[in-house]
């Protein structure tokens, strides 16, 4: 049992783990700066993590692939339950509260997503079989939907990391850019007459119609069925925005086709970004330095300990720190991707895939919305952000697959 914990031990990835070690490390400091009494709170969060790495450790990753399913249904379970048993935070129904813990099931459900893709995907090939294709799209239906209804549009967003996951596995890049599309005509319907759109939709199809030769009946069906699927989206989003969103996610979004420095707006749906920018922009090239931001210690950016953590950032570092900071993400996500390129294991491959994607989605739209890039739709900053919730979760999905890595090494299944 010793030798075998050396082996392990000797075998572990150290580049992605002191990578991490470093930005939970830099996270933290970076709350101490803008909330000394949460920091104290996550330093316990962060001395779980490492006892959740431990046991992390005790299972072979043949002990993940046989929970795969149960763990899965469990999470779908507790995502309705919240509906039920869910304690209102911020106008959305997410959480779980007990005493003076709280947990959000949502962070568990992009655990157990990445599993069940990974357990389906290695027994079958998705360029040759559409009932997997089917069962994949299930899968990660019903987690969004269910995340979407509590409302929690952002987190149900990070959801479609496991795209990039299926394109890595051959799915055809026009999937991902239909996706694309659909995201592009919602917002588009949102600043414009949805019949424009439509008449603008017609127009293109009918120019490509003649554009392409020889056109046979089963691409003229299709071209069809794109516009009318196209254009029945573009008419009925802007319903679907005003019935089912939140007036707080409704600001948001509308804030990025206004001009959040207006007086009409600053004082109110723009004062978030507005104070976002002025706090990144402040910090220059050097920043201010630690503990020496005055946006950071006058409180002006709200949710600074969470979505905002960002600014801090920007403001105390500079835009030197930033670009660090970025370049540490960056070479931890391109570690993960080369860690899941060298699986022998196909499962393995794929759980990998998705870890790293999932941090890759989450630190681009959050990077994005603090510089009004995208929406505020409440997606936090991976190892800086304040919630002992996410901090496990992300903790939790990058060691399973370090240890699924070690076990691929030495073909200790």
């Amino acid at each position: 049992m010793i030798k075998r914990n050396k082996i392990l031990f000797r075998n572990i990835d150290w580049w992605v783990v002191i990578i991490y070690i470093i930005m939970i490390f830099f996270g933290y400091m970076n709350l101490y700066s803008v909330s000394p009494e949460k920091a104290e709170k996550q330093l316990i969060w962060i001395l779980l993590s490492f006892t959740f790495i431990f046991i992390i450790f005790l299972f072979k990753p043949i002990h993940y692939k046989h929970i795969t399913l149960f763990f899965f249904l469990l999470t779908l379970f507790l995502l309705i339950g919240v509906f039920f048993f869910g304690k209102n935070i911020n106008g959305a129904k997410s959480w779980y509260v007990f005493g003076p813990i709280s947990f959000q099931p949502s962070e568990l459900s992009k655990i157990s997503t990445s599993l069940m893709i990974a357990h389906i995907m290695s027994q079958e090939d998705i360029e040759k079989n559409n009932k997997t294709l089917l069962y994949i799209f299930i899968i990660l239906v019903l987690p969004t939907f269910l995340i979407f209804l509590q409302p929690d549009p952002g987190s149900s967003i990070i959801f479609s990391s496991f795209l990039l996951t299926l394109y890595r596995e051959g799915l055809s890049i026009s999937f991902i850019l239909y996706f694309l599309f659909y995201i592009f005509l919602f917002v588009l319907s949102l600043s414009l007459s949805p019949w424009i759109i439509v008449l603008f939709l017609f127009f293109s199809f009918i120019f490509l119609f003649f554009l392409k030769r020889n056109i046979s009946l089963i691409d003229l069906f299709f071209y069809i069925f794109l516009f009318i699927s196209f254009s029945v989206f573009s008419i009925f989003s802007p319903f679907f925005f005003q019935k089912f969103f939140k007036q707080h996610h409704k600001d948001r979004i509308n804030i990025l086709f206004q001009n959040e420095f207006d007086r009409k707006y600053r004082d109110n749906v723009g004062y978030n970004l507005l104070y976002s920018k002025t706090a990144i922009g402040s910090g220059k090239f050097f920043g201010k330095g630690y503990k020496k931001g005055t946006i950071t210690k006058g409180k002006f950016v709200p949710e600074q300990h969470t979505d905002y953590i960002f600014c801090t950032v920007g403001e105390e570092w500079g835009f030197i720190g930033s670009v660090i900071l970025i370049i540490f993400y960056l070479l931890f996500i391109s570690r993960i991707y080369f860690l899941s390129e060298r699986q022998k294991d196909i499962f393995g491959r794929i759980f990998g895939y998705s870890v790293g994607n999932i941090f890759f989605i989450h630190i681009i739209i959050n990077l994005g919305m603090v510089m009004g890039l995208f929406p505020t739709i409440g997606i936090v900053l991976p190892f800086f952000s304040y919630g002992g919730s996410s901090l496990w979760s992300f903790t939790v999905l990058l060691f399973i697959f370090i240890r699924i890595d070690v076990s691929d090494q030495i073909s200790l299944i």
